[in-house]
């Protein structure tokens, strides 16, 4: 098991395909890639990840710490007595007691004693029923996976998961259908209709609600024009924008902008340090 800080500029950390990880922002913005979708990581928010390859970097100052390991060694802990005990990548916002658990099992690395791994192990296993306990909210959804078995249904959930994820990390542009049913191994067909059956509405609606989110975020916080709001976000002209605003918040983007998002009445949108950087590993084996 590896656990890694990154303080400061500059840091970066590559972890291999075939590998679990934990990332935890305590201060500032981490940068976190995998493949051809980029994304930012908040301060006091959690990535868990085991999609493949992954890249961290912070450009700007930011104090982040993960935790990894091959996946083999975390299904190697003894398995919970639940009838989903197999983590789901996602990121949530990091309450104390996950962070404390994070911060607990890097020192345990750190300092105990290197022959002696079951503190270590301890550590891990604590780790992993958070995240699971924390994942509980997803079972509704994962019971509605096409499958036979539980693990038959987790292998949809994430492929389900990994288009998702494409979307959120490409809010301001539109993707095309064909690529994320590419990501998802199906049919274009059957990704939006089994995509539908899981989160109860399509992949497009999706998009589009993430989109109006981040309409209403760049009116309120921003001095962009409407227009340019329309255009960095992929509407086609202005007033179809102003139309898809209008319907969702029940008020006029001028109007929005004016009470500065302070009457927000949409659907709920919610989806779901020194001055140069460093890496530091501070225990691996």
């Amino acid at each position: 098991m590896h656990a890694t800080t990154g303080y400061g500029r500059g840091a970066r950390l590559l972890i291999p395909a075939g590998w679990v990880s934990v990332t935890l922002v305590l201060t500032g913005l981490l940068e976190i890639g995998s493949g051809d979708a980029p994304w930012q990581l908040a301060a006091h928010h959690l990535q868990l990840w085991l999609e493949g390859e992954l890249r961290l970097s912070n450009r700007s100052h930011a104090w982040w710490l993960c935790i990894t390991a091959p996946a083999a060694l975390w299904e190697r802990l003894p398995r919970p007595p639940t009838s989903s005990n197999h983590l789901i990548p996602r990121e949530i916002s990091c309450d104390k007691e996950v962070a404390r658990a994070v911060l607990h099992l890097a020192r345990k690395r750190c300092f105990s004693n290197s022959r002696d791994t079951s503190a270590v192990q301890d550590g891990m296993l604590v780790l992993r029923d958070m995240l699971l306990e924390r994942q509980q909210s997803l079972h509704g959804q994962l019971n509605r996976c096409s499958g036979r078995t539980a693990l038959r249904r987790h292998q949809t959930m994430l492929r389900l998961l990994r288009v998702q994820h494409l979307i959120r990390c490409n809010v301001d542009a539109r993707l095309d259908l064909n690529r994320l049913a590419a990501i998802a191994n199906y049919s274009p067909p059957h990704l939006i209709r089994i995509y539908r059956e899981v989160f109860d509405e399509t992949p497009f609606e999706y998009a589009t609600r993430l989109r109006l989110q981040r309409a209403w975020d760049l009116v309120c916080t921003t001095e962009l024009s409407i227009c340019e709001i329309a255009d960095a976000l992929g509407f086609e002209t202005e007033s179809a924008f102003c139309r898809a605003f209008k319907q969702t918040y029940a008020c006029t983007a001028s109007q929005a902008r004016r009470s500065g998002g302070a009457n927000r009445t949409c659907i709920d949108m919610s989806v779901a340090t020194p001055e140069h950087g460093n890496q530091a590993e501070l225990a691996t084996s």
